[in-house]
């Protein structure tokens, strides 16, 4: 038999061992959780982007802007307003990370020289350009332009159209004087006289002039003429761009559905981002293909729009029409929303 002070002891001893037991449990587990932060991986910092758009294509790039779709992707965009040459050019040269434009400057390219990739379109639109001229200068009628002194710019989608729309109205290139200039420079030509009229996309500069002539202007449009893509574009050869890739397009596919289940706050955003009216957005909404897909009539549209610039455009397209389908690249849009991907890249 065991003494009292065995007893004693070995009571003790078995009560020391549990505590210190539970001690070392304690111990074990505090610094288990204190090491669990430790081992998780702090989160990336937002990849810093620039996106170039030109005037009628940031419908879907503003939506995903202001309702943070980019940033939920862990994307910092700055979106940066130019016209479309500028913003494809800006992407070439490398001041933008991803340009939406529309064809004209695509096909001006030459691909062998900076490569670039085409990744979707975000927009269409079939009546987006026009032509303002002077009603006080006897302008009431397309063929009333003959002999009038008309401003474009060479090259882009305004040139086109008012090409496409002389000869709609049986008018010879050689009837009609096209002024070369600047876009920034049709307000004040216009207003000063030395031009009667100008064709372009219908930016701020269209509308401020619209509404400067009130009754004196006349706004000749003409639906299905000319149609535009809003085309989202990057060089393949720098690795920011394709890692920041997937998350744009995530962003702008997530921005086209907010515009088709909310179209009012879609609206809204746009309105306020773009600070236009109302009914200029309306407008916007009632003419324009809002969806972002790789489909493949884009490609009879560019090819179109070479053969024009090599006619017509006086700009120095490449010598011979690259194959545009070498230039797509469609797995990044099809791994998000394949169902809006109908061409087949070709190598």
């Amino acid at each position: 038999m065991h003494s009292h002070f065995e007893n004693r002891f070995f009571g003790a001893g078995c009560r020391r061992g549990v505590a210190v037991g539970l001690v070392l449990l304690l111990c074990i587990v505090g610094c288990k959780r204190g090491e669990e932060p430790a081992s998780q991986k702090p989160p990336a910092a937002p990849v810093a982007i620039t996106i170039c758009h030109g005037n009628i294509s940031d419908i879907l790039p503003r939506i995903a802007l202001e309702q943070g779709y980019f940033s939920e992707e862990g994307l910092t965009v700055t979106l940066k307003h130019l016209d479309g040459k500028q913003s494809f050019d800006g992407m070439l040269q490398g001041e933008c990370n991803f340009a939406v434009s529309a064809a004209s400057p695509i096909v001006l390219a030459d691909p062998q020289r900076t490569p670039f990739s085409i990744l979707a379109t975000v927009m269409s639109d079939d009546n987006s350009t026009r032509i303002i001229a002077r009603r006080d200068r006897g302008i009431a009628k397309p063929q009333d332009l003959k002999g009038k002194r008309i401003g474009v710019k060479k090259g882009v989608l305004g040139h086109l159209f008012f090409d496409l729309f002389l000869m709609k109205h049986g008018l010879g290139q050689n009837e009609v004087v096209q002024v070369f200039m600047e876009q920034d420079a049709f307000p004040a030509a216009l207003a000063s006289g030395e031009i009667d009229g100008f064709s372009m996309t219908t930016s701020k500069i269209f509308r401020d002039a619209t509404t400067s002539l009130g009754d004196k202007g006349v706004v000749f449009a003409e639906p299905g003429l000319c149609p535009v893509y809003g085309i989202l574009t990057t060089r393949p050869n720098i690795p920011l761009n394709l890692q920041s890739a997937p998350g744009v397009l995530r962003a702008l596919v997530r921005a086209e559905q907010y515009a088709k289940g909310d179209p009012a706050g879609a609206k809204g955003v746009v309105a306020k981002a773009a600070k236009i009216s109302a009914q200029e957005t309306e407008e916007i909404w009632d003419r324009a293909t809002i969806e972002v897909a790789l489909a493949n009539t884009l490609f009879i549209h560019l090819e179109d729009q070479y053969r024009w610039q090599m006619e017509r455009g006086g700009a120095s397209a490449s010598v011979s029409m690259p194959n545009y389908l070498t230039l797509v690249s469609p797995e990044y849009l099809r791994a998000i929303k394949p169902a809006s991907v109908s061409v087949i890249k070709q190598e």
